[in-house]
């Protein structure tokens, strides 16, 4: 456990340098909102192609670690090419380059320590939550720097942790596979699943406003005249307020059911997206990072749970990916064009109050749909007592 918990620190911590820490890096080199926002949107199309791909791959080749290996590969060469470029064009195109080798990265590493936690028995909360702590401790690192040094080192960062998790990643066994050939007719068949096809719809909904969170969080703090430390503190309450949740979450979930968490999850994003829109201080944001805490980990850990409960084991990749491209890809994509038309015309506190209205709006169609759902479920099993009953007489 201490090897994967290590490789998953690692790896999670270079996210905040493309998540986080981008937006104010693309903004130094002279892009407004809207640029910033298409480029993000470029990652986020070429995540739809690259994400599927990768998890088809993995699934295909019966291996997980020598995919990630590759991938890991890929982004060393690839940033070096994406940090050197100046102009919108060239940075777009290189951005592009990047994200075909790292926004699956992601999707295989839960896809490593799903498959970790189910061998060995172990609650998948307990070792992602040590993603988390990547996270934080990376954010607070880069926001000390980037405010001492300036924006120019986070491409060496970026390279030192990456290169760090590709050696505590040939460290790792592969992920256990099963025997049941993998084919297109196979895959086509599991995305033609109403039940799939509809819960993709539901974290494509939520998935818009988180990823434009990420894009207008450090345009807001930049607005509000906070310096770059404080937005890295704010991810740092936000990363660590997720470990007592990431612990708890298993048992919310054996407790009732993965999507009823998962209501519960997006009735909190509202929330969490209503006090972003009238904060009016970096402190007050700051703060409010702690709603995290409330948000992703009870979203994240009862969405895989579905996926696993829908998904065939030996299309775990492809369904690790399917999640990761909708929440990644098709809603990072709306999120990041959507949100940064929004800043630019609207302001932050009209975005953040869209991006609360459309979570609560989720909430509640998924709330009635369980609802119908479980009458249904009452009604079929009320009418085969009694049918039972009719025999027995």
């Amino acid at each position: 456990m201490v090897r994967i918990s290590a490789y998953i620190c690692l790896m999670f911590s270079t996210f905040p340098i493309v998540g986080f820490f981008l937006p104010p890096y693309l903004q130094s080199k002279g892009l407004d909102s809207i640029q910033i926002g298409m480029v993000m949107a470029c990652g986020a199309v070429i995540s739809i192609i690259a994400q599927p791909f990768w998890g088809f791959v993995s699934d295909r080749r019966k291996t997980v670690k020598n995919v990630l290996i590759l991938l890991i590969c890929g982004n060393f060469i690839a940033v070096s090419g994406f940090f050197s470029m100046e102009h919108f064009v060239t940075i777009a195109v290189f951005f592009t380059i990047f994200m075909f080798f790292n926004s699956a990265t992601g999707a295989l590493t839960e896809t490593l320590v799903i498959s970790y936690t189910h061998v060995h028995k172990i609650e998948y909360g307990k070792v992602r939550l040590w993603g988390e702590v990547g996270v934080g401790l990376s954010a607070l690192m880069l926001g000390v720097v980037i405010d001492r040094l300036g924006l120019g080192y986070m491409w060496i960062i970026y390279s030192s942790l990456l290169a760090a998790a590709l050696v505590m990643i040939n460290t790792l066994k592969d992920s256990a596979s099963t025997p049941v050939p993998v084919n297109f007719k196979a895959l086509g068949k599991l995305f033609m699943q109403p039940k799939l096809l509809c819960f993709l719809a539901l974290i494509m909904t939520v998935s818009i406003p988180h990823r434009m969170n990420d894009i207008l969080l450090s345009l807001y703090f930049t607005e509000l005249g906070a310096p770059k430390s404080m937005f890295g503190y704010a991810w740092v309450v936000a990363t660590f307020s997720t470990v007592p949740a990431l612990l708890l979450v298993g048992r919310l979930v054996k407790r009732w059911n993965a999507m009823t968490v998962l209501v519960m999850a997006v009735l909190a994003y509202s929330v969490r997206w209503a006090v972003y829109g009238m904060a009016d201080d970096p402190i007050v944001l700051i703060a409010a990072q702690a709603l995290h805490s409330v948000t992703f980990p009870l979203f994240l850990v009862a969405s895989i749970q579905h996926l696993m409960n829908i998904v065939p084991g030996e299309l775990r990749a492809s369904g690790q990916a399917a999640f990761a491209v909708t929440f990644g890809g098709l809603g990072g994509m709306l999120g990041s064009i959507g949100g940064g038309y929004a800043f630019e015309q609207f302001g932050a506190k009209a975005a953040y109050g869209i991006g609360s209205g459309l979570a609560f709006l989720t909430a509640v169609i998924v709330l009635i749909t369980l609802i119908v759902n479980r009458q249904k479920r009452g009604m079929i099993k009320a009418g085969s007592e009694r049918g039972a009953a009719l025999l027995n007489e």
